[in-house]
Order: structure tokens, then sequence, then C-alpha cells
């Protein structure tokens, strides 16, 4: 009997400790009646008489100070290593007997990929639950047993699972188990959570269900006899299938018999055939007669609408010849696309290959000559032959490699070409814009294209032939003639063009302006010379009063504007330098008039500024025009107040 419910978690650890792991103390001893009590409840020391529930050893028990009060296995060595499973075991029986329902999954059957499932997951209610009851030589963790004795076995475990030896022994015994597995809330401490993981949330199977046998027992028999079923239907598709398949021959013959009647009609009406398809390819082959080698009308063939002649210019027309232009591109050819070309001067019956076992049933005489797309084939390989085409290595043909490259020179020609005229188009159509109507009505384009052009001696169309050199000095012309007509400056040679207005107006634009150019010119050396010479500018600027004049020299050209402004930056420099001497001397003599007033008096002044010294060689006034002279000035001015106080003291 177990004792009073304790507030432990199910793992072992009383309240005053928090849930932390798995890995606890045992809490639970087995007594001598086979009675479990608490830890709480036992006498310390070997004093609690009790053994371990899992493997029967003695168990001490340790209520210390220290430590958390537990039971430890008595003697040497460690403990049975199954505390955690234990406590579980003893905590889920707490739990179970005091809930009295526990879910149970689902009830079924797996064989391969078919599955069967008979009962869905529900409750089981049960009247009580025992621990770990002794079932002849199984032990149980918890045993569940409903009011009218029907017995369900709990397996809980937390890290070992039930071992297949226990698993067998519980289907032999036809023992309803079940498992559950705890180990994800090893480390919870909520007790709430670890209480709805075993009633309810927790993974849980069957270890066994004897209802499980009857589900296999009935997947098995459903699985036998879908496969029967199955068996049935393909051996009525197989039937369907031959008799379908003798249906098609039988139809196919029908058909091939029809198509062989319908053939040798079209090829007797083929040879009757009055079709007016390839005439015009012909016509426009035979104008030329460097491609007439390129046509075998001297073969023979059937099924054709036309001569041979006729489709074999249609197919070199429309199909190999390569157009210098916009919507130049290298064909590239094959059986299908050739005969498609064609199809006006092929019956119709012709288009596709026909079937083998249309010409096996075909009398051996119809077939002597090539029918249209072997015919077709045939004359490809001639054109390759003849060096127009060339085979691309799969199931197609393109143009000749050397055939290629001198088209391509072609195009580019036509290319370049067709730019320069679209660029002389596009100046003319700009100039003819410009000039007044008057002028050009009248022009003749196309006249002057054809005629010889001023300065190249040459028409438009060979200059469009020309070498990049000679084309654009042509273009270059045919700008300059535009540019001027646009109001820039004159050409020397108008090309033949309707631009004599505008040559005359082009000049008398020059005329006004290198007037204003002159004037120009005029107005600066003007204002140079003013700057100069003030008032007194046009006696130099008309100085001679002819050509020479630097007016005149600085109208004349830019040149005589930069002689005329040398000549008088000279003149200026030279005026400068005199107006600034003369400002030094006037700043010199003013100082030494101050010096003398101050020394001497007014009354000495003049006769001392004016009178020869014989120290100075001349007046002090003449002397000081520098530095140097003022020097002088000074020292003669030093001289005369030593005699003025000289003759103040007699």
């Amino acid at each position: 009997m177990v004792g009073a419910p304790l507030p432990i978690n199910p793992f072992g650890y009383t309240d005053h400790r928090p849930f932390a792991a798995f890995g606890v103390e045992l809490v639970y001893g087995r007594q001598v009646d086979g009675t479990l009590t608490h830890i709480s409840e036992a006498q310390r020391g070997l004093a609690c008489a009790c053994t371990c529930p899992a493997c029967g050893r003695t168990l001490i028990a340790r209520k210390g100070r220290i430590k958390v009060e537990h039971f430890g296995h008595y003697g040497q060595g460690t403990g049975c290593g199954r505390n955690a499973e234990t406590n579980a075991h003893i905590w889920a029986k707490e739990v179970l007997g005091r809930e009295k329902r526990i879910l149970l999954p689902p009830v079924g059957a797996q064989i391969g990929r078919e599955t069967l499932q008979i009962h869905g997951q529900g409750f089981f209610t049960f009247a009580h639950a025992e621990l770990e009851k002794i079932l002849d030589d199984l032990v149980p963790d918890v045993v569940l047993t409903t009011r009218d004795g029907q017995r369900l076995l709990v397996e809980v475990y937390v890290t070992h699972a039930c071992g297949p030896e226990k698993i067998a022994k519980l289907k032999d015994r036809g023992l309803a188990t079940l498992e559950i597995d705890l180990s994800a809330w090893r480390k919870s401490d909520d007790r709430e959570q670890i209480e709805k993981a075993l009633i309810e949330t927790a993974p849980r199977t069957w270890l066994y269900n004897r209802k499980e046998d009857a589900a296999e027992a009935k997947l098995r028999a459903l699985i036998e006899q879908r496969a029967a079923a199955a068996a049935e239907a393909q051996r009525k598709r197989h039937e369907r299938a031959a008799q379908a398949e003798e249906a098609r021959a039988t139809k196919a013959r029908r058909e091939r018999d029809a198509k062989v009647d319908k053939v040798r009609r079209a090829l007797v009406a083929a040879r009757k055939s009055r079709c007016a398809a390839g005439l015009a390819e012909l016509a426009a082959i035979n104008q030329d007669p460097d491609n007439c080698h390129l046509l075998l009308p001297g073969t023979s063939s059937c099924g054709f609408l036309v001569p041979n002649a006729r489709w074999q210019a249609a197919l070199l027309v429309r199909m190999i010849e390569v157009r210098i232009g916009e919507e130049f591109y290298l064909p590239h050819i094959n059986l299908d696309s050739a005969v498609r070309a064609i199809d006006d001067c092929i019956h119709a019956l012709f288009h596709a290959e026909l079937s083998d076992d249309v010409k096996a049933a075909l009398p051996p005489d119809l077939l002597d000559l090539p029918l249209p797309r072997q015919a077709v084939e045939d004359y490809l390989y001639y054109l390759c032959a003849m060096g127009l085409l060339q085979s691309d290595g799969l199931d197609g043909f393109e143009v000749h490699h050397d055939r290629a490259e001198a088209l391509a020179r072609q195009q580019a020609r036509w290319r370049l070409r067709t730019e320069r005229r679209a660029a002389t188009d596009r100046i003319i159509a700009r100039m003819m814009g410009t000039l007044p109507g008057f002028e050009w009505q009248g022009f003749d384009e196309a006249a002057w294209a054809a005629a010889p052009i001023p300065g190249f001696d040459q028409s438009l169309a060979a200059l469009l032939e020309a070498d990049q050199p000679r084309w654009s000095a042509f273009e270059g012309a045919l700008l300059a003639v535009l540019h001027m007509v646009d109001g820039g400056e004159t050409v020397a040679e108008g090309l033949s063009l309707p631009v004599q207005g505008a040559m005359l107006r082009a000049e008398e634009r020059a005329r006004v302006r290198r007037m204003a150019e002159a004037d120009a010119r005029g107005h600066r050396l003007s204002m140079a010379a003013e700057a100069v010479f003030g008032t007194q500018a046009n006696s130099w600027l008309y100085v001679p009063p002819d050509a020479d004049a630097p007016i005149w020299r600085a109208r004349n050209g830019e040149p005589g504007l930069v002689e005329a402004l040398l000549e008088l930056e000279a003149i200026g420099k030279v005026r400068r330098a005199k107006a600034a001497k003369q400002a030094l001397a006037a700043e010199c003599r003013s100082l030494l008039k101050g010096e003398a007033d101050k020394a001497l008096g007014p009354g000495l002044t003049d006769p001392f500024l004016n009178n020869y010294s014989s120290h100075l060689q001349a007046s002090p006034w003449a002397v000081c025009v520098d530095q140097a002279g003022l020097h002088l000035a000074r020292g003669e001015l030093d001289r005369w107040r030593k005699r003025d106080k000289r003759a103040r003291r007699r």
C-alpha cells in the first residue's frame, strides 16, 4: 500500500526544492510488506528497513541537514541507476490514480503503404491504478483496471523504453500495453505541464493491442481483395486492348488501301497537270545566263504538277536566292522547308513522305522515278556540288561559305551606299528647306545626281561607291554648302546646287562682319590710346594721315592692331616712367621746401632753393629730383642753417 500523496515533483524533488532534472535522488522505498514509503516518513539510516523498488537492494535513509532527504543504496558502489524511472513510475501511478483517465492513441494497422484505422484516439476511463503489479514474470510500471475488470498496462519511460523481449511476452500473453514517452520533459519544472503530458500530450504508442491484430488481418484481406480486383481489371484491359489493336489494324489496312489508290490516281493526274506555278521564276532565271546551269530540266521525277525546270527555278528564287538589301539574310534549308517553299508545284499527296506500308503496297513500276521529296533532296545535293550550298553536317543545308562571304561583302557595300545616299538626301532636304522657294524651284535632284559634280568630276552614284577619303571630301564640301545656307561663311564651289543667292548673302554677311570686326579693332585701339594720351589720342591715331596711321593699320587686320598696341604700350611705358620721375621730383622738392621753411624761415627759403651752390654745382632745387638729390640738398640746407646762426650771433 502506497502512503498518502506526497508534495513532490514526478522525478523526486520535494516542495522545498525546484523542479530540475531526472538525474535525482530516490525518494521511495519498498517495505517488507510490499508497501511504498516516502523518504519523509522513513526512519533515518538502515532503521528504515526499505529496499529499492527497482533492483531490490537494501536502502539507507539519508536525512541530513545539508542535502535533500533521499534513499541511497547501502554498500559499496553506486545505485542501480533507475532513480528517475522509479520516481516517475510511482508518480505516474499517483497521478493516474487521482485522474482516473488517460488518452489512448488510435488503433489500426499498416502493411507497406496501406493503412487501416479501426478506432480513433480517445480517453480511457478506469477505476483504479496499481503500481508494478507482478503478472507472472512481468512487472508493468502501472496497471489500470476498469470496474468490469478490464486491464490496461502502462509503461512510462524517461531514459529507457521497453525492450523487444518484454514486448514479445506482452504479445504472447495478449496483454494490452501502452507506452508513454516522458523523455522530452526530463528537464521540465512545471508540474501541471508534466501531468498533462502523462495524461494527454506526451507521445504514446501501443506495445500490444489485440485489436491491432484484427485490424492487420482486416487490412490484409482488403489488400488481397483489391489485388484480385486489380488483376481482373488488368485482364479485361488486356482483352479490350487486343480487340482495339485488331480494330486499329483492320482500319489501318483499309486506310492504306485507300491511300494507295489515291497515290495511283495522283501520279496519273500529276502527269496531266497544266499548273502555271514556277513560270515567273523560270523566266527570271533564264534572263541571267550565268544561272542556267543551276537547272536540271532533263532529270525525271514523278508527283510534280510542273516540269522539273519550273519547280527547280521556283526553289532557287523562293528559297535559295539571297537578296541584297534591308531583308538580307543567309537562308538555312532543310528538306521540309524546301518542299513547303514549292508546295504549289507538288501534288498535295506528296508534300509529306509516303509511309512504308503504302510504298510496299504500290506497284513497283510506279516507284521507278523519285517522288517529290526525294527529287528535291537530290537537287539540293546537286546545288552543293555546284558550290551554291553546303551541308550543315546534320540534316540541313546552308549557303556555301565562299558565296556567303561574297554576299556579305555585297551587303556591306549596299549598306554603305545606302547610308551615304541617306546622308546626302538629308543634307539636301535641309538645304532646300532653308533656301527661299523661288531659288530652288526647277532644281532637278535626279539630274544633279547623274551629272559630274564640279570639283570631283564624278556623279553622285560614283561618289557613293568611292573610297572613304574621297567620300569624306565630298561630304565635307556638301556640309560646307549647308553651313553657308544656314548662315555660315561662303564657299568657293557650290557643287552645282541652287545656292547662288546663298553665296551672295554669305558674301554680304562676310563684308558686314569684316566691317564690324574693323570697327571693333579701331575702337579697341582708340580706347587704349585715350588711356595713354588722353584728349591728345587722335593726334597719335591719325598721324600720318594715310594707311600707315595706327588707326588704319588696326582696322585693316588683327596683325596691324597687335603692332599698334605694342607701339602704344612702348609709348605708355615711357610716359609712365616720365610721370613717375616727375612725381618723385615733386615729392622730394616738397619735402625739401618744407624742411627749408622750418629751418631758414620763409624769407630765406626761395634764395636757398634757387641760388647756385658751388658744392652741388647747381641749385638745390635743380638737384632735388630723387632721393639721392634730396640727400645732397639737405646737406646744403644744413650749411645754410649754420651760416644763418653765425650771422645772428654777430
